[in-house]
């Protein structure tokens, strides 16, 4: 994978009050622009990203997983590591950020799309895990979290593909849908370089229908798990 740009490098274990003038200094450098699903310049391999933690929070272990548009995984990779701090709500980057970046660039492919377990723009300066991640690393990304920035009234309708458009008071927009009929819905925040039609388009494009999130995310929560539960870098 692409490595982080050497100009936007910052540290990551830092008070609030410094990650927070990272999230803006950073929020300025994204992008939000059409993305293909299909056809030319559609991705044509995938990633996903996801940190598991022990029960004391004291461990972490980020897995990527990169799909081709069949859903074969072609990559992946596992670090095992140290969370940078706790969690704070806004702040996720400064959890499990660089572990995040660590293997997305542990990879040997590099992928078109990233899709995240955390929100893009739809964060209160513009910058959640998943705009941090595609600004750093340059490449389109898209938050595929299982809960709302905020609480929200409105669920779209039970089948596949249906979604309801979140406007927040800043104006950032990202969309509760579903990805498989029956369940939860999840909540797509473009990242960077992906703007909100094209997220939608592209979480249902990478998407098999029987799970809850994007098929690259789904099998890096396995991986993330398996790596958790049986003590991987342990010892």
């Amino acid at each position: 994978m692409t490595p982080s740009r050497e100009d936007l490098v910052h540290p990551w274990r830092v008070p609030l009050s410094e990650a927070a003038a990272i999230q803006e200094r950073l929020a300025a450098q994204v992008v939000l622009r059409p993305l293909p699903s299909i056809g030319p310049g559609a991705p044509l391999v995938a990633a996903g990203v996801d940190v598991g933690y022990s029960k004391d929070g004291s461990r972490a272990w980020a897995a990527a997983v990169v799909m081709d548009r069949r859903f074969r995984v072609v990559a992946s990779a596992v670090v095992p590591g140290e969370p940078d701090g706790p969690y704070a709500p806004g702040y996720l980057a400064f959890r499990e950020g660089r572990l995040t970046l660590e293997a997305l660039e542990a990879l040997d492919v590099t992928s078109d799309l990233v899709f995240l377990d955390g929100h893009g723009v739809v964060h209160e300066r513009g910058l959640g895990l998943a705009s941090h991640v595609g600004v750093l690393l340059g490449v389109p990304t898209i938050g595929v979290p299982k809960t709302p920035f905020h609480a929200i009234d409105h669920l779209p309708g039970p089948q596949r593909g249906d979604f309801y458009v979140l406007t927040k008071e800043w104006g950032a927009q990202g969309a509760s849908i579903r990805l498989k009929a029956g369940v939860k819905p999840v909540y797509v925040s473009p990242g960077h370089l992906v703007d909100l039609d094209s997220a939608i388009a592209l979480a249902l494009a990478w998407s098999s229908g029987h799970r809850r999130v994007p098929e690259p995310l789904a099998a890096a929560h396995t991986m993330s798990a398996h790596a958790r539960n049986t003590g991987l870098g342990i010892g």
